[in-house]
């Protein structure tokens, strides 16, 4: 179990556990309630970078679309609800459209006003979506070219499954019946990241992809800085397996107000200029 102590801004005193399982499920306390990710984000703004968010720019839109999502947690408690209500209808209609194939008294025609429902959240998460990627783009691109140069543009492009989520949820509804699931709306959209003006999921290297998620979460870090005046947490990851110094402590430099922990398995003379360093041997603090 990991154990983390935080005063929030309300002078609150709070109690973060993570039990963290060799064959299941990790599991997270906050105060000793069992919790999620997501609420924890409510209640300690912090952002996180760590070698696997490489794959919110390689792998599948699902991590992109918790990436924008996680962000709007962080952002609003408006925008936050609406992506709870979302989530929540969702699952209803997934439980409508299973009873329907089933054949267990629930109507088709039941949807169509539950559909409208589903259709007006649809819009309102994927508006706030559009707003907070229209708002983080300028910040991406100024930080991907502190990282690797300049010369480079950055691009977000926002691709969506339907443009009229209601009536497309009409001509879908015999597939999702006869699949138990929903077809579309923002839980099968897409953020779509170009490098110099190309699909950065399919022909950026690996390196550029890595530098990419990386000022992704930065950008999300000075936005939310910029816009409450309160920074969050910063921790970040192994981050000097791609970065060098010189690049690393321009970054560093710019969260001067921010409570940033780093860690690394390498050493690094930077790391003793800017805080104090804590280290881990044979399973012990020294």
């Amino acid at each position: 179990m990991i154990r983390a102590s935080f005063i929030s801004n309300t002078e609150r005193e709070l109690s973060l556990d993570c039990l963290i399982s060799r064959g299941g499920q990790d599991r997270l306390r906050l105060n000793t309630n069992v919790t999620s990710r997501r609420e924890v984000f409510r209640t300690i703004p912090l952002t996180a970078f760590s070698v696997t968010d490489i794959e919110i720019v390689a792998s599948s839109p699902q991590l992109r679309r918790d990436y924008m999502d996680s962000a709007l947690v962080l952002l609003g408690l408006n925008a936050a609800g609406s992506v709870d209500n979302y989530e929540k209808l969702l699952r209803h209609r997934a439980s409508i459209l299973r009873g329907i194939s089933r054949s267990e008294g629930d109507s088709d025609e039941y949807l169509d006003v539950f559909d409208e429902s589903l259709a007006v959240e649809g819009e309102r998460v994927i508006n706030f979506r559009l707003n907070f990627l229209a708002r983080i783009e300028t910040y991406l691109e100024e930080i991907y070219q502190e990282v690797a140069g300049t010369g480079h543009s950055v691009r977000l492009s926002y691709s969506r499954s339907s443009d009229d989520l209601y009536r497309d949820l009409k001509l879908c509804r015999s597939d999702d019946i006869r699949k138990g699931t929903t077809g579309v709306g923002p839980h099968r959209d897409d953020l779509l990241i170009y490098l110099n003006g190309l699909n950065a999921r399919f022909e950026a290297s690996q390196g550029e992809q890595r530098t990419l998620a990386f000022a992704l979460k930065m950008a999300l870090h000075k936005l939310i800085l910029d816009r409450s005046g309160d920074a969050p947490i910063l921790l970040l990851d192994d981050i000097f397996s791609e970065l060098d110094e010189l690049r690393i402590a321009s970054l560093l430099g710019g969260f001067d107000s921010t409570q940033c922990i780093v860690t690394t398995s390498i050493d690094h003379q930077l790391l003793s200029s800017v805080g104090p360093v804590y280290r881990i041997e044979n399973g012990s603090l020294k």
